[in-house]
């Protein structure tokens, strides 16, 4: 059953990378190639993303669409947090804090869902 599922995730995945490159090549009729593909890939990687991965974390047991939509919710309400409360603490914003503000919560989520498997797996033998 494990092996269904990360077919269809790893089918997901591959949609989702295409239409993003698509959606890409769509905007470079109208901006330069470079451009288009930061705004796509940008986009994704600051909306959803790290909500992504924290739903991973948090919401293992819900279906593909509900993990989307509360991907996205939880990257608008997240990323903006952690860019103001680094700036609170004196840290400016830039595009280089706040892409390393991202990756550390992406980093973080990803550590904390990895040592979570790894107890569950001692548990269960």
């Amino acid at each position: 059953m494990n092996q269904i599922k990360r077919i269809i995730l790893n089918r997901y995945a591959f949609v989702t990378i295409l239409g993003l490159i698509v959606i890409s090549l769509i905007l470079s009729l109208f901006l330069q190639y470079i451009e288009s593909f930061r705004i796509v890939f940008g986009s994704f990687f600051v909306l959803f993303l790290p909500g992504f991965f924290i739903v991973e974390l948090f919401f293992q047991e819900v279906d593909i669409i509900e993990k989307i939509a509360l991907s996205f919710a939880l990257s608008i309400a997240i990323v903006p947090l952690a860019v103001f409360y680094l700036n609170l603490i004196g840290i400016k914003i830039n595009t280089l804090n706040s892409v390393l503000t991202i990756i550390g919560v992406i980093i973080i989520s990803f550590i904390v869902r990895f040592i979570i498997d790894k107890i569950k797996s001692k548990i269960a033998f």
